[in-house]
């Protein structure tokens, strides 16, 4: 497989969009990551990565950008657990992101390789490389309160692709047509609805919505989504949710408590199509997708902000999930530290116990950890 390296990347730029890199921006991030899988044996892997991003404008209205990822194994690359490599177990660099971006008036077009950030289309940047989409997207702010986004996704690449270290065609040569639209009009109330056509594939819509308020000690919010994905087979999945979280002031606590069920129509299950998902059950590892067929998830979790005791930038959480469905039922427990003590630098811990309960050589313990520097 070819390797695309930072000469290779600067050299593409600059037949791009000429001199106008002399005047752009640079940002990104360095990441050292670890992972640890208790499966059957002991798995380890070490890894070095990060982004270096570079944009400018070309005239007014239109700018340009580049994104170059990469992820360099230290020392032996076992690749359990969710993964660091490439689809061999080998290091790569991608060109992660090349666009063009446009905005006139309320409307913004960003052309080619870009982050999104949708339900069923996101980065899910749980690793060393997040997801990333080569598309057509177009954000239209005209209305009121509102926001609409229309996407045509062409191509996918990283942790959750078919091939982490290449673009590769989402849904052969038809891609995938996205329409979205977020209405913000209501005092504390978000509102949104998706829809995704995948020609011969499925027809997707996803509903969410959200309500955030306020008593005497703290906050509290709600919310409840629906999804139906309709593929054409004829199968079909009715999802359904709920999600509630209060938080104490004082205490710096917080408990939430979700759930999901799946209403199938023959084999169709919940799926998380291009991403994470954007179920309200959804894990580090298990999501309501491994519910399998006429299934349910039930979480509970807890967070405490340490900024109470003066550790200003922490978060300690704990989070139980329990998934049943036809020829499914499994739990996961996670311990989650967050440590974000400067704007820059971040710190993250997570610690994962997962267990089928059919089979228990599917149960793994994974420990990860991330440590952030932006620039």
């Amino acid at each position: 497989m070819k390797k695309l390296s930072i000469g290779m990347a600067v050299a593409v730029a600059t037949a791009l969009y000429g001199n106008v890199l002399d005047e752009g921006k640079t940002e990104g991030y360095i990441r050292i990551g670890l992972e640890n899988q208790d499966q059957a044996g002991s798995a380890s892997d070490i890894a070095l990565g990060g982004l270096l991003k570079y944009f400018a404008s070309v005239t007014s209205g239109l700018s340009a950008g580049i994104g170059f990822y990469t992820v360099q194994g230290q020392g032996k690359r076992d690749n359990l657990g969710i993964p660091f490599y490439d689809n061999d177990n080998q290091n790569y660099s991608l060109l992660g992101e090349l666009y063009l971006e446009g905005t006139f008036a309320n409307a913004t077009i960003v052309l080619g390789r870009q982050v999104l950030d949708t339900p069923f289309a996101d980065s899910d940047d749980v690793g060393m490389v997040p997801n990333l989409f080569e598309a057509y997207t177009l954000t239209n702010r005209d209305l009121q309160d509102t926001t609409l986004i229309f996407s045509h996704i062409t191509k996918m690449a990283g942790v959750d692709a078919p091939n982490a270290s290449k673009f590769t065609k989402v849904n052969g040569s038809n891609g995938v047509q996205v329409a979205g639209a977020l209405y913000e009009g209501l005092t504390n109330i978000t509102l949104s609805g998706w829809y995704y056509h995948a020609n011969d594939l499925a027809d997707m819509v996803y509903l969410e919505g959200d309500y955030e308020g306020k008593y005497s000690a703290g906050s509290y919010q709600l919310g409840l989504q629906y999804a139906l994905q309709d593929y054409n087979n004829g199968d079909k999945a009715n999802i359904y949710g709920v999600v509630a979280e209060i938080s104490h002031e004082a205490s710096g606590l917080s408990l939430r408590g979700a759930y999901n069920k799946i209403n199938s129509k023959g084999t169709a299950a919940a799926n998380n199509f291009l991403g994470g998902g954007p179920f309200f059950t959804s894990d580090e590892h298990l999501t309501l997708a491994e519910a399998g067929v006429d299934g349910k998830a039930y979480m509970a979790g807890l967070t405490y902000d340490a900024g109470n005791i003066g550790m200003e930038g922490m978060t300690l959480s704990v989070q139980s999930l329990h998934l049943k469905g036809l020829g499914a039922k499994a739990d996961e427990v996670d311990l989650v530290m967050n440590y974000t003590p400067k704007e820059r630098f971040s710190l993250d811990v997570i610690y994962s116990d997962a267990k089928n309960r059919i089979d228990s050589a599917e149960s793994f313990k994974n420990l990860r950890v991330f440590a952030n520097y932006r620039f």
